[in-house]
């Protein structure tokens, strides 16, 4: 990202408030950016793939941006795609049982509910492409976005 915005490390350590030797570093995979160092770069430069790719880099898996040669990233292509997934996902979730006790689930039934949850997951991802997508695409920010939605989760009393 910093290639892309045209910064120099040196340039780019200033900003972080990093010497360009621990920016180098990081770059070179030796040693991880701190989390506040990243959120101060998202936030500063709305950037939502760096969002998805530190959350990868943290935990080990996640998001990740399309970036194959099948990928059509456009905003309309990605709307379309959420659009099938969701649809995809509902079929499959309207086929299983889940109130059924577990230890009684017949392996056909089993097979399902995993289909379910693939297809809930294939929806997860594009969901947050498309909403990656509209924050870069739009200007909104990412961060903030969040932040409303955590306040939400908090006002509903649905988490502390």
């Amino acid at each position: 990202m910093r290639k892309e915005l045209g910064k120099s490390q040196q340039q780019l350590s200033i900003d972080m408030y990093q010497s360009r030797e621990y920016i180098s570093k990081q770059e070179n995979g030796e040693r991880k950016i701190p989390p506040a160092a990243t959120k101060h770069f998202i936030g500063k430069y709305n950037d939502p793939w760096l969002a998805l790719e530190a959350a990868n880099e943290y935990i080990g898996w996640g998001i990740l941006q399309l970036n194959g040669p099948a990928a059509d990233n456009h905003r309309s292509s990605v709307r379309l795609k959420l659009e099938e997934e969701l649809n995809e996902a509902l079929e499959s979730i309207m086929k299983v049982k889940v109130a059924k006790n577990p230890e009684y689930v017949q392996s056909m039934e089993f097979q399902d509910i995993r289909r379910s949850a693939m297809e809930v997951t294939d929806v997860i991802h594009a969901s947050v492409i498309y909403l990656a997508t509209v924050c870069e695409t739009y200007n909104v920010s990412w961060l903030q976005l969040w932040e409303e939605h955590h306040t939400k989760l908090r006002s509903k009393k649905y988490v502390t």
